[in-house]
């Protein structure tokens, strides 16, 4: 949650799409964001999970904006304890998302306790403390993942993903579905569905900013150590990580916003037109990079032995299509394409010596 200053000390939370990561505004997303609203002179409160993540997150976002009205309060999206006091006197939240995990778990519902409770909990804890807005970051994989779609398919800002699709809906697909249902459900049922807006971006690509990057970050750095001999026939929309949180701060104050699912991002690309993309900014990587696809039967069976192929099977070799042109619109900016924020993801890699 934030506010303007002087005002009394706003809650920036940040939501886990990994149970095992429950980051709050040290995730990478949060972080984009809490210096986006930095600069632009709001008060953050972070939540934070560890009050032993705080000096490096501090650390990171130093580097970016002043940290003056900065402030953490340790609290844990699976538990009441905190949020309440923590939102009083706030006057907007942000539940941003942290990364998807890689791998995919055999069971589809290990990560809804985190995901709709700890959504429900945040909005609920916002509600009582009389927040004017909630941005909510959710994604666009709560919104494509249907069977029996045509090659190209086309979505937009009312689809959602079928959480029914057993075989297509994975653990963290079904997680973001369901929280984001959930977020909309406890708004209309108080009457008050225009106070909440979602973000939904596709693919995030960006700055690093440092080591504890996302999930985007460790594909590329995989692609750059030639760990990957082709792309598999995958297409995601690409969002740039500064124009997501760019988003957020930009729904403050918007009338245009309230009860929209803002779908954030500028093209659709190939795996293997990112792996040109990073050849094009790193040449001296040129060799390591995939540049050929990958046929789709072997992705299958690759995914028997890596579990983070399973996130791609159902979309392979078919492309997806939506139009963002509603949120610039809304939202007053256009979004940048895909190039510069593969640029900014590969150096920012090497810059960190993660290759």
């Amino acid at each position: 949650m934030i506010r303007r200053p002087p005002r009394s000390t706003p809650l920036y939370s940040s939501a886990a799409s990994d149970v095992y990561k429950r980051q709050g505004i040290s995730g990478w997303i949060a972080k984009h964001t809490a210096i986006e609203l930095l600069n632009a002179g709001y008060e953050v409160l972070g939540t934070i999970r560890n009050n032993n993540l705080v000096d490096q997150t501090k650390q990171t976002i130093s580097k970016y904006a002043s940290t003056e009205k900065l402030s953490f309060v340790e609290l844990d999206l699976l538990k009441d304890d905190g949020w309440n006091e923590a939102s009083k006197g706030c006057r907007y939240i942000f539940h941003v998302a942290s990364p998807f995990p890689m791998k995919v778990s055999s069971n589809r519902e290990s990560l809804l306790p985190v995901a709709v409770d700890g959504t429900l909990r945040v909005l609920n804890a916002g509600l009582n403390a009389g927040v004017k807005q909630i941005i909510k970051t959710s994604s666009i994989v709560a919104m494509f993942r249907k069977p029996n779609r045509t090659n190209p398919y086309r979505f937009g800002e009312n689809d959602w993903s079928d959480e029914n699709w057993i075989e297509g809906v994975s653990d963290y697909f079904l997680s973001k579905t369901k929280a984001e249902k959930a977020a909309w459900r406890l708004m209309e049922s108080k009457g008050l569905k225009n106070k909440l807006t979602t973000i939904n971006p596709g693919g995030v690509f960006g700055d690093a900013l440092d080591k504890k990057g996302g999930t985007s970050i460790e594909y590329i750095r995989q692609f750059m150590k030639g760990k990957f001999p082709g792309a598999p026939k995958f297409a995601v929309l690409i969002s740039d990580v500064k124009d997501i949180a760019k988003a957020h701060v930009a729904c403050i104050g918007n009338n245009k916003v309230g009860g929209r699912r803002l779908i954030v991002g500028k093209e659709v690309k190939k795996l293997v037109e990112l792996s040109q993309l990073i050849a094009e900014a790193m040449p001296e990587y040129k060799k390591k990079l995939p540049k050929k696809e990958l046929p789709n039967l072997m992705v299958k069976l690759i995914s028997y032995i890596d579990s983070s192929a399973k996130t791609m099977i159902p979309d392979l070799g078919i492309m997806m299509q939506t139009d963002t042109s509603y949120a610039e619109e809304i939202l007053g900016f256009k979004f940048k394409p895909a190039k510069g924020c593969i640029s900014e993801n590969a150096k920012s890699v090497v810059r960190l010596g993660l290759v």
